[in-house]
């Protein structure tokens, strides 16, 4: 069976705070998933309403990205 949905490549976006380092006493590193073709991994606007919602809670996306206009996820748009 060939998949006609176009292949998602994602990036992780480490966020290391002010001083620039990780801190190895936090439970979980601060990890952020986009998509390769995220206009602007840290701006709402570059993600559709469920990528919104997770970046207020979570600070993770989940690659809920926005590309022309529509999130490859989840189909939903700005």
């Amino acid at each position: 069976m060939i998949n006609s949905q176009p292949r998602l490549r994602w990036r992780v976006v480490v966020r290391t705070g002010a001083s620039g380092k990780l801190d190895p006493s936090r439970p979980s590193r601060p990890l952020s998933w986009h998509l390769v073709t995220c206009a602007d991994t840290g701006q709402p606007g570059a993600h559709c309403e469920e990528g919104q919602r997770l970046l207020v809670t979570a600070d993770d996306p989940s690659g809920h990205c926005l590309v022309d206009g529509i999130c490859p996820r989840c189909g939903l748009t700005a």
